[in-house]
């Protein structure tokens, strides 16, 4: 290791880890999780005024790693901040510009999620939402399944017409535009839905035997992409950490309240990863991936850029931080 610790840039940052590693590494640190070696920090905000002061971590035990994400967002923009530290002495590691890696984790997580609880023969992905994860999270079920089309829905045609022809350049699979959520999902064997709706927009009416959905851009209590009936109509419920969803997930809390979700059925990313369930046995069922974003995949994530950067001579070394003993 260095003497001080290493300052890792956005774009080297995003430059040293692909989104198909990037779902690798979670599914890494997630088994580690299940077996009592990583943990998450639940996640904290703060709000002055139209700024919100964030705060996410998690500890890798099984990789002598302890970090937090930190960023302010703001009407102006946000600058996140993984600070990664050492479990033995404390010790600063490495601090890395996070907002492109934000968004690998985004997608890098609905990818694990579809991994795990998609049917094999996949092939058609109904992407609801033209902002800017979307791409990403196309590209991340093009990691996990091999996808022929994508059915896009947006509500601005310019912004559609846009992402429609980037996903056709770049991931090569043939792209068709609706402009309604029904029109879209029809069909459809994967659903992800990643808008800033705070009004449902996918209902239970709507899903078909055997699709797989990704809940990804409703992540605080007021929003929900889907309806009570939705999250009703699932017969398997997964989510990145069940503890954050009782707090943050918005269709969860809904369906509940409705009487139509039992909190205890509903599992943890880390209990499945593993234990994929047997879906050419059950081909009708419909599966539900909830995430909302925890500090765990973030230092996982950081984590392996560290690694990587240091073998490969990448970032920027700062000075020594002394190490405070009591």
């Amino acid at each position: 290791m260095p003497d001080g610790p290493l300052w890792i840039g956005e774009q080297e940052a995003a430059d040293l880890l692909s989104l198909e590693d990037a779902i690798d590494v979670l599914a890494g640190a997630y088994r580690l999780q299940a077996g009592g070696a990583a943990a998450t920090m639940r996640r904290a905000h703060l709000r002055e005024g139209d700024a919100i002061l964030h705060a996410v971590g998690g500890t890798l035990a099984g990789q002598g790693i302890a970090g937090t994400k930190t960023w302010t967002y703001t009407p102006g923009g946000a600058e996140p901040l993984i600070v990664l530290f050492s479990l033995d002495d404390g010790r600063v590691l490495g601090l890395v510009e996070a907002f492109a890696l934000g968004q690998m984790r985004t997608a890098a997580t609905s990818g694990l999620g579809t991994r795990v609880l998609a049917r094999d023969d996949a092939r058609t992905l109904a992407l609801l939402g033209t902002g800017k994860q979307a791409f990403a999270q196309a590209q991340a079920m093009t990691c996990v399944r091999p996808l022929e089309r994508i059915r896009l829905f947006g509500r601005d045609p310019e912004r559609r017409a846009a992402l429609a022809e980037r996903l056709r350049a770049t991931l090569a699979v043939d792209v068709s535009e609706h402009a309604t959520v029904a029109d879209a999902v029809a069909g459809a064997d994967v659903i992800t839905a990643i808008t800033r709706s705070a009004e449902p927009i996918l209902g239970g009416d709507l899903l078909e035997p055997g699709v797989h959905v990704n809940a990804v851009g409703a992540i605080v209590p007021a929003r929900r992409e889907l309806d009570a009936q939705a999250v009703g109509r699932a017969d398997v419920i997964v989510v990145d950490s069940v503890d954050q969803a009782r707090d943050d997930a918005g269709e969860l809390r809904a369906a509940a309240e409705a009487g139509v979700l039992d909190w205890a059925t509903v599992r943890g990313l880390d209990a499945v990863v593993d234990d994929t369930p047997d879906r050419a046995r059950f081909p009708t069922d419909i599966t539900l991936f909830k995430a909302l974003g925890v500090g765990l995949s973030d230092v996982a994530l950081g984590g392996e850029v560290l690694r990587r950067a240091l073998a490969a001579g990448a970032g920027q070394l700062l000075p020594t931080i002394p190490v405070a003993h009591q």
